[in-house]
């Protein structure tokens, strides 16, 4: 839970970065590298990595006595993996178009960022209010352990690795979050 929490201040603050890359004065042009980098690591580790822990998890949750209220929430969660990674596809469409030269309209452009930064805001303030707490009353100890034996181990490339690429973006994101 620990690790899962960690990513979500993680995401918080590459979604903020993501945001000030995006926000910047009518006379400069947005760095359109940066922006893809951003979306490469939201690709490469929340949409590869958490979400599918989150799924483990929340498919273990869904074993136990939940009302259906509490049934449906885990679902509504578990559908909006799938909806966040096709909009962080999209976004990477849309942004390899415009570093490929290819024009893009930008109130489109606007709405797919809009629509993508929202739906992740919303998706992990339900899961720290509502699904993590319900996942700590309802699972036992034995079901956190089988979910960690389950897991893959794979370390955050950007926040724990710092290589490469991520490395270089690390620095963004700490300049546009301090």
């Amino acid at each position: 839970m620990v690790r899962l929490e960690d990513d979500h201040l993680h995401i918080a603050r590459v979604l903020e970065a993501l945001e000030r890359a995006l926000s910047v004065p009518p006379d400069e042009d947005v760095n359109w590298e940066i922006v893809a980098d951003i979306i490469s690591y939201l690709q490469e580790y929340p949409d590869t990595v958490h979400h599918p822990v989150e799924d483990q998890l929340f498919d273990r949750v869904l074993d136990k006595g939940l009302t259906p209220a509490e049934r449906e929430l885990v679902h509504t969660n578990l559908a909006q993996h799938a909806e966040i990674i096709g909009a962080t596809v999209q976004l990477e469409r849309d942004v390899g178009q415009i570093l490929n030269d290819i024009i893009v309209p930008m109130d489109q452009l606007q709405d797919h960022f809009k629509r993508y930064l929202e739906l992740q805001r919303a998706h992990m303030r339900n899961e720290i209010h509502h699904l993590f707490p319900l996942a700590e009353r309802q699972l036992a100890e034995e079901d956190w352990q089988a979910i960690a034996a389950q897991t893959a181990t794979q370390a955050d490339p950007m926040f724990e690795l710092n290589l490469g690429k991520f490395a270089s973006l690390y620095e963004f994101v700490a300049e546009a979050t301090s």
